[in-house]
């Protein structure tokens, strides 16, 4: 209780004029570059710490951290309402998100991305105070070996991402992780599948090749579908929100933000693993797993709120232990360093007033957020209306000076445009594209975590069962794996028992 009175009193201090206006600048722009495909938060971030560290030391960290979780409400906006994540968390909000828009419930999926953003940001927040320190000290625990197992235990959640076939969704993931090892090996130094080429030598950026495969591609095999002067029929009350929604998705709300927060503090792992696994409990538990990927509320609602709690999350080891889990609380570090405050454990002591003030403008933050992007919904989801030859010119060309600003690079842009080539033939040979992006992202993470793992045990392989975190995940992806395996094959025994007592019947 102690923990929310000093919230409370850090809400309090956060209201003050010149701290308000500048986390009012920090969403805003936190806004805009997650709308714009490629840029994300690190980037957002990163743009903006020289001008932020002449603010205050307050201020500048309420301005930086405003970039960061504004950037994740606005990565949802291009996801939904065209198919491009505009950052690496916002892919799993295309599978259903643009199904909606499509059908047509762009205003559905856009308030339910505020709503859940919303809630995932409220439990984050009351989850960072109250248990900053102990869950810090319980992240130490993760080591490699605990780290791959919880890879491996994502990586086997394609079984319930993949799709319909789970044999494709299996080869889309090996494709994914094959392109995740492109580039110079982590641990040795050679490079690896370059093809001759320095351009691959730091790898393919995740961000470059999810624009492509989920949004390029959309936009390809709706060119090669029908005309490109089409107009879509919408009526005006589905671009508005739909309060029985919030019922609706109470336990995906519930569960993703409480995923989203638990992966997020682990350091390296991240919001998108955390949207993952949101998203696949969401489709596992649901009464109706055939609606996810055609449109179901719940398959936004889970991982948007997934998105913005590990955000929150993520600021537990950079604030109690000075440890930076992703790019952009590493820059969020240095901005800390850069007005004169070294995070770790003396920080909360020494800095008490600072470290409330802070996280009382995530609160402020996230209402502000609510109220800017609640008021923008019916004109953002408007762009239904515009005929896809006046949009889809002006797409491309924000995904164009997207990808290009990632590293001033053209070829950048070639490999975005052969992404979505290659999301285009998956689509037409209907292979889900999100194992590849799974493996992608998790595969990297998989390979460090082994090798890591071998080296410090000498190569001996027990290592993986003998500590009782890593033998509980190993066991529990063995039963994501298996599990529907047995069961499928236990009802088509008895689907054929069922068959031939009926010929045996009719047969007498």
């Amino acid at each position: 209780m102690e923990s929310l009175a000093l919230l409370a009193g850090g809400v309090v201090d956060a209201t003050a004029p010149y701290i308000l206006l500048a986390t009012l600048i920090g969403v805003v722009i936190g806004l805009m570059v997650g709308a714009l495909p490629g840029l994300g938060p690190a980037a957002g971030v990163a743009i903006m710490l020289p001008v932020a560290v002449g603010f205050d030391g307050t201020a500048a960290i309420a301005a930086l951290a405003g970039i960061y979780y504004g950037a994740m409400f606005g990565g949802a906006v291009t996801s939904i309402l065209l198919g491009i994540p505009g950052d690496a968390p916002s892919v799993m909000t295309v599978v259903d998100g643009h199904a909606m828009a499509k059908k047509g419930e762009a205003g559905r999926a856009l308030s339910m991305n505020v709503i859940a953003s919303f809630i995932g940001g409220l439990i984050g927040i009351l989850l960072l105070a109250i248990l900053s320190v102990p869950i810090a000290s319980a992240a130490l625990s993760f080591g490699p070996t605990e780290m791959t197992a919880l890879m491996c235990f994502a990586l086997s959640l394609v079984s319930v991402l993949g799709g319909r076939n789970m044999l494709k969704g299996f080869v889309s993931l090996f494709i994914g992780m094959w392109i995740g090892m492109i580039g110079l090996d982590p641990i040795g130094g050679p490079t690896r599948f370059t093809f001759g080429t320095m351009h691959l030598f730091e790898g393919v950026d995740f961000t470059i090749v999810a624009v492509g495969l989920f949004g390029l591609s959309e936009m390809f095999m709706s060119l090669s579908t029908s005309g490109i002067g089409a107009r879509v029929k919408h009526s005006l009350s589905a671009l508005m929100p739909k309060l029985g929604d919030i019922v609706r998705c109470k336990w995906a709300l519930l569960s993703g933000s409480i995923i989203g927060f638990v992966v997020g503090v682990l350091p390296g792992v991240g919001a998108t693993a955390s949207t993952m696994l949101a998203y696949a409990l969401a489709k596992k538990t649901s009464r109706h797993p055939e609606e996810f990927g055609k449109g179901a509320i719940q398959g936004v609602a889970a991982p948007e709120a997934a998105n913005n709690a590990a955000s929150y999350a993520s600021m537990i080891p950079l604030f109690t232990l000075g440890i930076p889990g992703s790019a952009t609380t590493a820059v969020l570090l240095g901005g800390l360093l850069m007005v004169g405050l070294q995070p770790g454990p003396l920080l909360f002591a020494n800095n008490p007033e600072f470290v409330w003030t802070v996280f009382g403008t995530f609160w402020t933050g996230n209402l502000m957020l609510v109220g800017l992007t609640i008021l923008l919904i019916p004109v953002l989801a408007s762009i239904v209306y515009i005929s896809r030859g006046l949009l889809y010119p002006a797409v491309i060309g924000i995904v164009v000076f997207g990808v290009y600003s990632i590293n001033f690079s053209l070829n950048d842009v070639g490999i975005a445009l052969f992404a979505g080539v290659i999301g285009f033939v998956m689509l037409k040979l209907d292979y889900s594209p999100v194992p590849l992006i799974l493996g992608l992202v998790l595969g990297p993470l998989l390979e460090r975590g082994v090798r890591r793992t071998l080296i410090l045990s000498e190569g001996d392989m027990a290592v993986f069962v003998e500590r009782p975190i890593s033998l509980f995940l190993f066991v529990l992806t063995a039963a994501v794996i298996f599990l529907p395996l047995i069961v499928n094959g236990v009802k088509a025994a008895r689907t054929r028992r069922g068959l031939a007592d009926a010929m045996e019947n009719d047969a007498r």
